[in-house]
């Protein structure tokens, strides 16, 4: 899910400073009643004030992409043509969507399901032992491959190596797998634990306990990591638990008629909503001039910002109504062939992006503290749409999505040291509620080596 931390200065002139609020709205400081004359036929004799004030914020929106930011990210695009420092993460890969060519009839029925996941207890013998802790990884992996091809994910439990970031770091060195950059890094930053390796917090924002994060492949914009080894540093007092979903079986379970539909018009997800909601507070020829400048001048950011395509539509905010320009993602299929193994299974964000399933889960888990919280997650407005059409996806067919999904979705309660290693093309993550102090990392990686597994008998 790609969203946009912003701030914006305000200019304008200084006459206008008393009649201008600044009014911190989904991560943009978006500027509120500019000018409290009323709307008539004839122009106010301070709307050159006004339009000098309103163009300055956009200038400000498009600007605030760069502020803040080092040389190096403002030029991320032309960041992968260069030598990359030494020490530095790999990229997070591209995202494999193989070939258009799932029979989802003909597979959905072929498709054997697997348990999901397995859980693996650190022998006894390897207590308080470390390094042979750390070997264990290592011998096992032909067999560790095997079982995270099979089951897609692996629940690690009991190894003392991985209570600390430095030891967890080593188990994905022991099985040879080559950590990448957060997918976020091109539009935000996430909290880190250990950057320098790739070990990033696993949303443990107070703010964001009550938020329930459905279902969804790690995915932003065109990149998507192979695999990710999560792990619990400090498990919540309450609640929190990792929740695991094999999409081999939400594929297979879910109605064949509605994925085939799907699958055939793809899918669209807006990923951010940028308020725009003061341009119709402006004078009635000030706002209809404006509109397209803050288009283009929005528009001319998100090429600066992100390194993926995006289109920009004005619409009307589900979450209150007011005008937004609304960033929405390039079509995408909701069914993926894995790269290695070739069987389809259920991808996206779909569960965790569906406006009305978020605001239901309201309804359980209280506001999802988007008031409360900072950064990128303030402007993390989401929604699903069919490709072809634009039309949201139906209530009716997000009802039955959640229902399979809270079916197939495995809660893990994880304690400290515990380590879940999952195929992200394979197997959808989430996080439960929580209440208290929560400390879970995670590291993203290029897909494992498959050709390292052992033979399955």
């Amino acid at each position: 899910m790609a969203t946009f931390a912003l701030t914006v200065p305000v200019f304008g002139p200084p006459s206008l400073a008393t009649a201008r609020k600044v009014v911190a709205v989904t991560g943009i400081a978006a500027v509120g009643n500019p000018v409290e004359a009323p709307r008539t036929s004839r122009p106010a004799s301070r709307s050159a004030g006004a339009r000098a004030a309103a163009c300055g914020v956009l200038v400000g929106v498009a600007t605030s992409f760069t502020i803040g930011q080092t040389p190096s990210r403002r030029r991320k695009g032309i960041r992968n043509v260069v030598t990359r420092r030494a020490g530095a993460l790999a990229d997070c890969p591209l995202t494999e969507y193989g070939n258009k060519d799932v029979d989802v009839s003909k597979e959905r029925v072929e498709l054997e399901e697997a348990s999901c996941p397995l859980e693996v207890k650190m022998p006894p013998e390897l207590v308080g032992d470390l390094d042979a802790q750390r070997d264990y990884f290592a011998k096992n992996l032909p067999k560790i491959f095997s079982d995270l091809k099979k089951h897609g994910a692996i629940v690690f439990r009991g190894f003392e190596l991985s209570k600390q970031a430095d030891g967890f770091t080593s188990v994905g060195s022991a099985l040879q797998m080559e950590p990448c950059e957060d997918p976020l890094h091109s539009v935000a930053a996430r909290d880190a634990v250990k950057k320098d390796a790739g070990v990033y917090e696993a949303v443990n924002k107070p703010s964001r306990r009550k938020f329930y994060i459905g279902m969804h492949n790690e995915m932003v914009g065109n990149r998507a990591p192979g695999a990710a080894m999560f792990v619990c540093f400090k498990a919540a007092e309450q609640g929190g638990e990792f929740l695991i979903a094999d999409g081999r079986t939400m594929f297979k379970r879910l109605n064949g008629d509605w994925v085939e539909d799907a699958y055939n018009r793809e899918i669209r997800y807006s990923t951010a909503e940028f308020p725009m909601g003061f341009i119709d507070k402006l004078p009635g020829f000030v706002g209809d001039a404006l509109q397209p400048v803050a288009y283009g001048a929005m528009q001319q950011a998100l090429k600066m910002k992100v390194d993926f395509d995006t289109e920009l539509r004005w619409e009307k905010s589900e979450y209150d109504g007011s005008k937004i320009l609304q960033v929405r993602a390039m079509p995408q299929v909701p069914v993926v062939r894995h790269p290695f193994t070739g069987e389809p299974a259920w991808w996206g964000s779909m569960h965790s992006h569906a406006e009305y399933l978020r605001r239901e889960r309201e309804k359980v888990f209280g506001d999802e503290g988007l008031a409360e919280t900072t950064g990128a997650s303030r402007i993390n407005k989401t929604d699903v749409y069919y490709a072809d059409t634009g039309e949201k996806v139906e209530v009716e067919q997000l009802k039955h999505l959640d229902k399979v999904t809270m079916d197939v979705a495995v809660p893990v309660r994880m304690q400290e040291g515990d380590m879940v290693l999952l195929d992200n093309y394979l197997v959808m993550h989430g996080r439960c509620p929580f209440e208290g102090t929560r400390k879970h990392a995670v590291t993203w990686y290029k897909s494992p080596d498959y050709s390292k597994a052992e033979d399955e008998a």
